[in-house]
């Protein structure tokens, strides 16, 4: 669980903080400053609409965007945005995901979102491309 802004930040265990918990986090941060979501849209210079959807939790700003408020807020990117990597996704969105086809029970819907080293991540490329195709002998002996 990530600690609240106001306490120095999360704790080391923490792997990312979904939308919600950025919302939450962000808000905080409105009230500490005494703000409203209007006062940051006018100084971070985003739209208003922008701010409401960071705090239900609906999106993530960009990076762009996640620089203009902190610099509005007075805060560093750790602060408002600890542990932030490309794993900083949200928590809908699972590592690894598998679904048998309801049209084809032979077929199954593969999702994988998950940071892995180059080498592995081509391999995966390769069993996808090979994937339907016959196997040539040459391929067999190697499993």
């Amino acid at each position: 669980m990530v600690e609240d802004a106001t306490d120095g930040g999360p704790p080391s265990d923490a792997k990312y903080l979904s939308r919600q918990q950025f919302g939450q986090r962000l808000e905080t941060f409105l009230a500490k400053k005494g703000w409203r979501q209007a006062q940051l849209a006018r100084e971070a210079g985003l739209p208003k609409d922008s701010i409401s959807t960071y705090i239900r939790g609906v999106t993530m700003p960009t990076h762009h965007s996640l620089l203009k408020l902190c610099a509005a807020l007075g805060v560093t990117q750790d602060e408002l945005l600890p542990n932030l990597s490309i794993n900083a996704i949200a928590d809908d969105f699972p590592e690894f995901d598998l679904k048998v086809s309801p049209a084809n029970p032979d077929k199954a819907w593969l999702r994988v979102n998950r940071l892995v080293s180059f080498s592995v991540g081509v391999k995966v490329a390769e069993l996808l491309q090979r994937d339907g195709k016959p196997v040539a002998d040459d391929d067999a002996d190697r499993g």
